[in-house]
């Protein structure tokens, strides 16, 4: 059985190369690694082709074009029955990656979704916690099990409770999809993702549609940020924050695609939420249920809060979306109450707890600290103890004690 692991990448050579040697690392000849370019103009394709494995296959699209219609073109270009997607600053942690194989070899699911780790750049001037990995107790060694995200994720999405989704969701992104799945949900034949940020697009679509999934609280993957990062170009930047730069392309390419959002984000994350989920219930044409506007609205509102350059121009979308589908009601009403918070009491309190039972460790090794030497601590940490976990031989309980003392060493 094949399996998939497609970087996008656009203008970030120097992270590139890092995020494909994590794949590199996975020792697997019955794996693809699809680098798809979008028109960079630095040194990406000399990064991509100083690598000889037989396992790459670089694509370029010749001309810039936006993120959706290069995820697009990227699974076109995949010939893998699983496909996995993650970013050019992130990395695949390469000794977990033969028992998400075993995972799919015996359950054969729609997908897995796993609890991804996180890794900041240590870039000079970039984030006060960067450099290191936290490991969680209730995100490793965890027992696996199947879920319908329409059944388990459907009344969260509607209710706009985001903190429930997460991260037992099916996902494209640091998530593993079947390639039948992925065929039966296209929106038309040459088309996998309709709205601008394709791996929230196909999350909502999923939830909606239903599927047999797997979850499996382990970290298969590690999510890096950086100052080059898009989602850190939807983080509240200023004009002259390190991801201002990013967002400005980021808006300029998706206005070239053919496929506009049925309202704009004004690149946020609030309405990054919202606006995918109007358009994904617009074009499937979902009449089941409604979204509570109310919250929804409420939510994109918060978009405004520390974000006074864009403020206007959030209440002039919003605005509009109401009028344009007679919920002017619901706007108001959601003008009228206190800024949805970020997480609710409950949320906190489950974070602070987890936050207890967590340890960090530095991403240093030798004199490197990327994203390659991020997932190689992260293996040398978790070890082979999964396979036990999987294969009931050993509680997750007992193989995380051990890692805490690996991690010590």
């Amino acid at each position: 059985m094949k399996i998939s692991i497609i970087i996008p990448t656009r203008e970030r050579a120097e992270y590139l190369r890092y995020s494909i040697q994590t794949a590199l690392e996975i020792n697997d000849d019955n794996l693809e690694i699809v680098i798809c370019n979008n028109a960079s103009q630095d040194n990406t394709e000399e990064v991509v082709k100083s690598f000889s494995d037989p396992r790459i296959r670089y694509v370029n699209t010749g001309t810039r074009i936006s993120m959706r219609e290069n995820f697009n073109r990227a699974l076109h270009e995949s010939s893998g029955e699983y496909v996995i997607f993650f970013g050019d600053d992130d990395g695949i942690v390469p000794g977990q990656f033969k028992y998400l194989r075993q995972l799919l070899e015996a359950h054969r699911p729609d997908g897995i979704s796993w609890n991804r780790a996180t890794y900041g750049w240590p870039i000079k001037g970039y984030g006060k916690k960067t450099g290191g990995i936290r490991f969680y107790k209730n995100s490793t060694y965890g027992t696996p099990y199947l879920y319908n995200p329409n059944t388990k994720n459907i009344d969260a999405l509607m209710g706009c409770r985001l903190g429930q989704l997460f991260p037992v969701t099916p996902n494209i992104y640091h998530g593993c999809v079947s390639r039948a799945y992925l065929d039966k949900m296209a929106p038309s034949k040459d088309i996998y993702f309709d709205s601008t940020i394709p791996d929230v697009n196909f999350e909502f679509r999923t939830i909606l549609a239903g599927g047999n999934f797997m979850h499996a609280n382990h970290p298969f993957s590690i999510n890096g940020y950086s100052p080059a990062s898009t989602g850190g170009a939807h983080n509240n930047n200023a004009p002259d924050a390190p991801g201002a730069k990013a967002g400005k392309a980021f808006v300029a390419e998706n206005k070239t695609d053919p496929l506009q959002d049925v309202m704009d984000h004004a690149l946020t994350i609030p309405m990054v939420f919202f606006s995918t989920l109007e358009t994904v219930i617009q074009r499937m044409r979902y009449t089941d249920r409604t979204p509570n506007y109310v919250r929804w609205y409420q939510y994109g509102l918060t978009a405004r809060l520390g974000n006074p350059d864009r403020a206007a121009r959030i209440t002039e979308i919003l605005t509009e979306h109401a009028a344009r589908t007679g919920t002017q009601e619901q706007l108001a009403a959601a003008e009228n109450m206190p800024p949805k918070p970020k997480r609710t009491l409950k949320e906190r309190v489950s974070r602070v707890m987890s936050q207890a039972a967590s340890f960090k460790v530095s991403a240093m090794k030798g004199n490197e600290n990327t994203i390659l030497s991020a997932v190689q601590v992260c293996d040398d940490i978790l070890g082979c103890d999964y396979e036990a976990v999987l294969q009931n031989a050993r509680s997750g309980k007992a193989a995380w004690k051990d890692a805490r003392k690996r991690s010590k060493v």
